[in-house]
C-alpha cells in the first residue's frame, strides 16, 4: 500500500464540505463545520436554499482558505513523512489480516487535505479526506481507518460479488465496515501508531470509530467486543460472513441506537 497526501485546492474542499450540508442532513454530520468555523452562522446558513447556502459558505471559507494555504502545504509534507515512517509495518499488518500481499496492491491511495472537519472516503478513486487541523499522528490514525475500508471492500466484493452502492451510508454493509475498523485496529502494529486507539470513553477521548459504536450493546454485550471475539487474523472472509450475519440479525436494534445517538449528537 502506498498513500500520497496532497492539497487539492479550495474548490475540492468546498465540494467535500457540501456533501454534509444538504437539506435534511443530520446535525451529527453537519454541525462540525459550524463548530470549527464560528465565522459561519449556522441558523442563517440552514435557512438558505441549497444554492445560496453553498454560495454563503464559499464566500466565508474562501478567505479562511487563503489564510491557511501555507499551513495546508506544511501539512502535506508532515502527513507524508509520518506515513513513510510507518508504512512497512502497516503493510505487514494489513497483509496478515486480509491474507493478501498489500505491498503489491492499493498503491494508488490519495489523502486529500481539506477544510472539511468530516473526512469522507471514496472507494472508486481510493481517496479520502483529512481535516487540516489534525496533527501528523492524528492524520495517520485517520488514514489507517480509511485504508481498512479500501482493503475490506476489495476483499468483500471479490467474495460476495454484490452491489457496490450498498457499501455507502446508510446501508448495513457500510455500518458493519465502520465497526470492524476497531476490530482490525487492535493489532499492536496498528494500534501503537494510532492515537485514537485505545479509546478511554470516560475521559471523552476520540476513538477510531464513530462514538455510537462504543455505547452500542447487543445481547447485553458491547457490540465491538462481540465482533472482536469473532475475528481471527488471516480468516477475513469467514469473519465477514459471520459478522454480517450477526448485524443482519440485529439490524433493527443497531439502527435504532444509531438514530437515537445522532439525535443526541453522540
Amino acid at each position: 500500500m502506498e498513500s500520497t497526501f496532497k492539497n487539492p485546492g479550495f474548490l475540492y474542499s468546498l465540494n467535500s464540505i457540501m456533501l454534509f450540508q444538504e437539506d435534511g442532513e443530520s446535525n451529527y454530520w453537519s454541525d462540525g463545520l459550524f463548530y470549527f468555523y464560528p465565522e459561519l452562522d449556522k441558523t442563517f446558513a440552514q435557512s438558505l436554499e441549497q444554492g445560496r447556502r453553498r454560495e454563503y459558505i464559499e464566500n466565508v471559507l474562501a478567505k479562511i482558505y487563503q489564510e491557511k494555504q501555507e499551513l495546508l502545504e506544511e501539512k502535506v509534507a508532515l502527513y507524508q513523512e509520518r506515513w513513510e515512517k510507518y508504512k512497512s509495518q502497516v503493510n505487514e499488518a494489513f497483509s496478515e489480516a486480509f491474507s493478501t500481499d498489500c505491498t503489491r496492491q492499493f498503491n494508488d491511495m490519495v489523502g486529500n487535505i481539506t477544510l472539511n472537519p468530516v473526512g469522507p472516503r471514496f472507494l472508486d478513486s481510493r481517496s479520502f479526506d483529512v481535516f487540516y487541523l489534525n496533527s501528523e499522528r492524528g492524520a495517520l490514525g485517520l488514514s489507517l481507518h480509511e485504508m481498512v475500508h479500501f482493503v475490506w471492500f476489495d476483499v468483500w466484493q471479490k467474495h460476495f460479488k454484490d452491489d457496490k452502492e450498498e457499501y455507502e451510508r446508510p446501508h448495513l454493509k457500510w455500518i458493519l465496515s465502520e465497526m470492524v475498523v476497531e476490530t482490525i485496529m487492535r493489532d499492536s502494529r496498528l494500534s501503537s501508531i494510532n492515537p485514537y486507539f485505545p479509546r478511554d470513553w470516560e475521559k471523552g477521548q476520540n476513538g477510531c470509530v464513530y462514538d455510537y459504536f462504543y455505547t452500542m450493546r447487543i445481547d447485553g454485550q458491547p457490540i465491538l467486543e462481540t465482533l472482536a471475539r469473532m475475528y481471527q487474523p488471516g480468516h477475513m472472509v469467514d469473519f465477514m460472513e459471520e459478522s454480517y450475519g450477526y448485524v443482519k440479525m440485529h439490524e433493527a436494534e443497531i439502527r435504532s441506537h444509531i438514530e437515537e445517538s445522532e439525535k443526541k449528537g453522540l
